[in-house]
């Protein structure tokens, strides 16, 4: 049986999982496009961004597009033991007071801080939109705890129930107050407090540290 040939998504997938790239961090290393992009392109979407592609992989167009000439030796990098991952899953912006579209698939994995480690449940998230403003800001990725306590004052993500049907709402916001019926969150921008019955609430979840990706 003949093997089917390889095409520039197939190189492209290739290319980025010897150097250890996610399809977000390729899609910032190679700036301007997103990580949706990259993985048209690796389903057989568009090469509208190859020659970017490429120099980001460290690879020529050419040799994307149709294999020829000789192919990239893997890193030595990327043949040792990986570190452990943390599992970022996605949220999408879908109304005011900062709400997004809980999806929970995984749309990324980066490296797991040491203030998760050995924590099975622990999980990430990109920050969405810009209403916790100064503190976290959109792009900047949370770490979460789903073990830890959850305190007043602290910074938390909290999942509500939405109508039948339909995926649940989240939100990353400052715990101000907790009382058995419901619980009160504050936003930084603009300057807001909210309430969320405690019947509403499918999980609440502590935040135990940010950074880059």
């Amino acid at each position: 049986m003949k093997t089917a040939a390889k095409t520039v998504g197939d190189r492209v997938k290739e290319r980025r999982a010897a150097l250890g790239l996610s399809q977000p961090q390729l899609a910032k290393r190679v700036g301007g496009i997103t990580y949706q992009a990259i993985q048209q392109l690796e389903q057989g979407g568009g090469t509208k961004h190859l020659v970017s592609i490429a120099r980001a992989l460290g690879v020529t167009a050419e040799w994307l597009q149709d294999g020829h000439g000789p192919a990239p030796a893997r890193p030595a990098s990327a043949r040792s033991a990986p570190p452990e991952r943390l599992k970022v899953l996605g949220m999408a912006q879908c109304g005011p007071d900062g709400w997004s579209l809980w999806n929970g698939d995984v749309i990324d994995m980066i490296e797991r801080p040491a203030s998760l480690n050995g924590v099975p449940n622990a999980y990430a998230v990109y920050v969405v939109g810009a209403s916790m403003e100064p503190r976290y800001h959109p792009g900047e990725v949370v770490h979460i705890h789903p073990g830890r306590p959850v305190d007043v004052g602290a910074y938390v993500l909290v999942q509500r129930r939405a109508k039948a049907g339909e995926p649940p709402l989240a939100v990353i916001k400052r715990l101000a107050k907790r009382t058995g019926a419901r619980i009160t969150l504050e936003q930084f921008n603009p300057a807001k407090l909210f309430d969320i019955k405690t019947a509403d609430i499918v999980s609440i979840h502590r935040v135990v540290g940010s950074g880059e990706t």
